[in-house]
């Protein structure tokens, strides 16, 4: 080999060393896109629920009594809900087909319905929940999810989530308030005993369940993010702070297919995101009232694409990011 065929050689590898350190390096940003919007402008909403088709990606928005879908740039196509005769709408999710599941309750009839629509939002059948063990009747949800034909019915007050097939039998059952382990505090007087931990003063939010099944949820008193494996085993991260990764009151939480976290914050006003071994990452969002920033971010939702759509207090709607390396 000639000492010219060697150099080239040599450098070719060394800029090939270069590219991969780069790409290794590469640090991940939250770029604002848009905010969800119709002909007058962005749609005016304060926290509210949200789910993704996954083959149309198109969001269908809860406010009030009706149900907006907005088409994947963010325009909004169509509402229904008025003429459901359901209730009080508190959740929808949308199956393979198209279908819609809408959670609703009835104060007339002192309990919750879940009907399935068509694609147009006209009622196809009310779903029963059925084979329920009598140890957990009586539990209302006030969260739906559905993900490979089952169905995830949460309540955030009783910290419980129980998952059905997609017609409504039941299968499983998971106490989450027992399954966070949170230890008695320390009582600041030495001959006081701890203090007991009560489930009425605990609560999760930003349930979500992800693409392997994971279920993810926070725990705004105790400013932790927990991830239960299909398994039941819990795994939990975050520590209470101002600083950047650091949670003053974890609301939002989900995870994308690429393995991060992705946590917001109501009080700092911000969307954290960790790695799959929770180390944090970076941060995005920030509080103001300009484009890309956020007021009190609360529920995170991803489409198929990795799009983050973040729901805020104060009416401000729902803003989606794009999650890309610098």
């Amino acid at each position: 080999m000639s000492k010219r065929a060697g150099n080239i050689i040599l450098v070719s590898a060394l800029l090939g060393l270069i590219a991969l350190g780069g790409n290794a390096g590469a640090e991940l940003k939250g770029t604002y896109l848009y905010s969800l919007s119709n002909f007058t402008g962005t749609v005016p909403a304060s926290s509210p629920r949200i789910s993704i088709d996954p083959v149309n990606k198109e969001a269908y928005v809860i406010t009030g009594d009706l149900i907006r879908v907005f088409n994947n740039n963010g325009m909004e196509i169509f509402s229904f809900g008025e003429d459901l005769n359901a209730g009080v709408l508190y959740d929808a999710a949308i199956n393979e087909e198209g279908n819609i599941y809408v959670l609703s309750h009835s104060y007339e009839r002192k309990s919750y319905i879940i009907t399935l629509c068509n694609y147009r939002g006209e009622p196809i059948r009310e779903i029963a929940i059925t084979n329920v063990p009598p140890e957990f009747g009586g539990i209302t949800p006030n969260r739906m999810i559905y993900l490979d034909k089952k169905l995830y019915f949460v309540s955030e007050s009783n910290m419980v989530v129980f998952v059905t097939d997609a017609n409504g039998v039941f299968k499983d059952y998971t106490d989450l308030f027992s399954i966070m382990d949170i230890q008695p505090e320390k009582s600041s007087k030495q001959k006081e005993k701890p203090k007991e931990v009560k489930r009425t003063d605990h609560s999760i939010a930003g349930f979500f369940v992800d693409h392997e099944g994971n279920m993810l949820f926070t725990n705004p008193i105790t400013a932790r993010a927990y991830v239960v494996y299909p398994d039941k085993k819990v795994e939990s991260f975050g520590k209470r702070g101002s600083a950047p990764g650091r949670f003053a009151v974890p609301r939002g939480m989900a995870r994308d297919r690429a393995g991060h976290y992705i946590v917001s914050d109501i009080l700092r006003c911000v969307v954290m995101i960790f790695d799959k071994d929770f180390e944090f990452i970076t941060e995005f969002g920030y509080r103001g009232w300009w484009p890309g920033s956020l007021i009190g971010p609360t529920q995170i939702v991803l489409d198929q694409d990795s799009k983050i759509y973040v729901t805020q207090l104060m009416e401000r709607g729902i803003s989606v990011f794009k999650l890309e390396e610098n």
